[in-house]
């Protein structure tokens, strides 16, 4: 995502990812591939490029919440735009981030770094994690309190909202319903979004109060999201995802460059908002899959799997992008679209 939105506005992109499926490959000059983004990785295939194309800037996706030591390193290697090293860490310590939610009174589901003593309506998640990677129902299982902590589960509609910021001041893009799906033990997996440009004034008016506040005390830059849960037009903050997400690419290509301006110069500018429904969804292998070499990827198909390769269980195979004039229809597309590619995948 990031390297097709980069190099559509106009970049020269270089890539190190985890996957480095067929897409990424054609938008970038060069990607390395590596098992996991810790720095015995990192380190070597970043030195790499560097000396290859004289590297001028960086954008950090997802993964790293697990890695702050590769982080910390490319921060000391390059300009990386978005978030401080200090701003990142913070928003992933999860006892100071809600503490300081308690004091900009924004409202958060309960939670408790100890096990609770009844198990009912509580889920257990990590410490660190992504994607809902971790998050599970809390059965009275023993866990340790000090890789996880626990977090009242509320029936409500999961959400978020991704905007860009300078530090001080910032610009809503909009807001979207996220698509959960089950994977083995794990309840809360991510699997795409809707977008919702009819959500209403109060719960918009609220957010808009609350990510002004959050802005400040972070001194947040460039592209960010927010998850919440809506219930009854009340919303209650879950985690600030402190880079750019996978909502960014239901907008046009100019959201690269917003992250960099807000980053470089403070300067923010002003984002159209979508009118209409737009979606991405992840297709994830339900079971172990080998992809065929005569596969037609058709074009609303976005992070397209290697010619022979096997994806395991639970992974995620590509990606679906839809767009149409209400929710329900572009429910109904995602649905025809993801039968389309299990017909394919067979």
């Amino acid at each position: 995502m990031l390297a097709n939105m980069a190099k559509k506005a106009g970049y020269d992109v270089v890539v190190i990812d985890c996957f480095s499926d067929v897409d990424t490959q054609v938008d970038s000059l060069e990607c390395i591939k590596v098992k996991t983004l810790s720095i015995k990785q990192i380190e070597p295939a970043f030195c790499l490029l560097n000396s290859r194309y004289k590297l001028a800037y960086a954008i950090y996706g997802s993964g790293f919440e697990f890695y702050s030591s590769s982080l910390k390193f490319l921060h000391q290697k390059i300009k990386v735009l978005g978030n401080t090293l200090e701003a990142y860490s913070a928003i992933q310590d999860k006892t100071f981030f809600f503490s300081k939610l308690k004091q900009l009174n924004i409202p958060f589901p309960d939670i408790s770094f100890q096990a609770p003593e009844y198990n009912d309506g509580w889920l257990v998640k990590p410490m660190r994690g992504e994607g809902g990677l971790g998050i599970k129902k809390y059965k009275g299982l023993v866990e340790s309190s000090e890789t996880c902590y626990w977090q009242r589960f509320i029936n409500g509609i999961s959400m978020s909202v991704l905007f860009v910021s300078d530090g001080s001041s910032f610009e809503i893009c909009g807001f979207h319903k996220q698509l959960i799906t089950s994977v083995g033990e794990f309840d809360f997996i991510f699997s795409g979004i809707i977008s919702q440009p009819e959500l209403n004034d109060k719960v918009k008016s609220q957010l808009n109060v609350w990510i002004a506040s959050l802005v400040t005390e972070f001194s947040l830059k460039g592209l960010n999201s927010i998850d919440f849960i809506l219930k009854n037009d009340c919303c209650y903050i879950l985690e600030i995802n402190p880079r750019p997400s996978a909502s960014m690419q239901l907008y046009n290509d100019g959201l690269i460059d917003k992250h960099m301006s807000s980053s470089l110069q403070n300067a923010l500018g002003s984002i159209s908002n979508l009118k209409e429904y737009r979606a991405y969804q992840v297709v994830f292998a339900e079971t172990d899959t080998i992809i065929n070499n005569d596969i037609q990827w058709p074009e609303w198909l976005v992070d397209r799997p290697h010619d022979g390769s096997l994806i395991h269980t639970g992974l995620p195979i590509c990606s679906i992008i839809a767009r149409d004039e209400s929710e329900q229809q572009i429910l109904d597309k995602l649905l025809l679209k993801q039968q389309l590619v299990k017909q394919l995948l067979k």
